[in-house]
């Protein structure tokens, strides 16, 4: 049992941003709330936005100090904001234990897009993604994970609008399964947050028994795996994780996904001069594409220091969605954004902010 009275305010401070039904009551316990009052604090925090309890008006007022005593409330703080000349902005938020986070804002005329992290580093060390050179820090929690809308809500204009969601930004969500999957509950919740699964999408590497697990959870979104590479020695060589989990571990997943009638799967293929963009590396990606129900977003290499590839030209980009659409496959080339705020896909690593914001 919780401790209650004098002891509950000597207890740790329970992070507020995170907690679920269960956990909102937990909190409450000893402050003499009914269930009723925990609902009304749970559309508070997810569906308002709310997350100082003194702000709580239809909670007693006793109550709420009561509370705000004993949660931490707070956003982590904004300590980088760099603006793109294509509108995109890219923040780098400082989390409770000092370790930093990227998260990425991407208008596009009326469309809005957000590009979010499940990590503090990557640990899949893919050889064109500068997340891969940090390595991972460590997992975020459900609640800083949840930070990223909050915050980008607070500073740009989605608030305002139906977004878009992508978990493309630094960390393999797929070695974070537990975290995200809590923080997708509050984010899909209609009675919580509000965003609609259709506008989210999860991105992983290719962790393949995960993968197929999180596909039978009932907050799982849609779904988009990393290819670039359909020879297992080329993918190997870019994606070491294919070494665990091969082209075909992969193929007999997305064909069990397939088999169940879930809408499209993205296959994500970035193209790098020379490297993966060969007509004949198109029509391997054709055939590791038949018969799933899959689309192809073909994307030019975003370049940045310290990585060893350049991008395709635009002839081999062409003539590869040519192969592939000949063969059927569904192919499309996705425009690169805020590249020149290293806010593009591969480039969130906490690099060339300004001295002395990140540790």
């Amino acid at each position: 049992m919780a401790p209650t009275g004098s002891a509950a305010l000597m207890s740790p401070k329970v992070l507020l941003l995170g907690l679920d039904r269960p956990g909102i009551a937990a909190a409450c316990e000893g402050l003499g709330l009914q269930p009723f009052h925990h609902r009304e604090i749970y559309k508070w925090m997810y569906a308002r936005r709310t997350l100082d309890p003194m702000a709580w008006t239809n909670v007693p007022k006793a109550s709420r100090a009561l509370m705000a005593s004993r949660v931490l409330s707070g956003l982590p703080e904004v300590v980088g904001d760099q603006a793109s000349s294509d509108g995109t902005r890219k923040f780098l938020l400082r989390l409770g234990d000092g370790q930093t986070v990227e998260c990425v804002y991407i208008p596009d005329r009326e469309r809005r897009t957000v590009c979010v992290s499940s990590q503090v580093g990557c640990a899949m060390g893919c050889t064109f993604c500068l997340t891969g050179k940090m390595g991972l820090r460590r997992n975020l929690t459900p609640g800083e994970i949840l930070s990223q809308f909050f915050v980008l809500e607070s500073r740009t204009d989605i608030a305002e609008t139906s977004y878009n969601v992508v978990f493309m930004g630094m960390g393999e969500p797929m070695a974070n399964r537990a975290n995200l999957e809590a923080a997708l509950a509050l984010l899909e919740d209609p009675e919580g947050m509000a965003i609609s699964p259709r506008r989210i999408t999860v991105s992983t590497s290719g962790l393949a028994e995960a993968l197929e697990a999180f596909a039978q959870s009932p907050v799982c979104p849609r779904l988009s795996l990393s290819l670039n590479g359909a020879r297992d020695e080329l993918r190997t060589r870019l994606m070491p994780i294919n070494a665990r989990y091969s082209l075909a571990d992969l193929r007999r997943v997305l064909q069990n996904l397939t088999r169940k009638n879930r809408e499209r799967i993205s296959l994500e293929y970035v193209l790098m001069g020379g490297v993966n963009d060969s007509e004949q590396d198109a029509r391997d990606v054709a055939r590791f594409a038949r018969g799933l129900k899959v689309k192809v977003n073909l994307i030019s290499f975003n370049a940045a220091e310290g990585l060893p590839y350049q991008p395709s030209t635009a002839q081999a980009t062409s003539a590869f969605q040519e192969v592939l659409n000949r063969q059927g496959i569904t192919a499309t080339v996705r425009r690169s954004r805020g590249l020149d705020i290293l806010a593009a896909c591969g480039q969130l690593a906490r690099k060339h902010w300004d001295e002395g914001v990140s540790p």
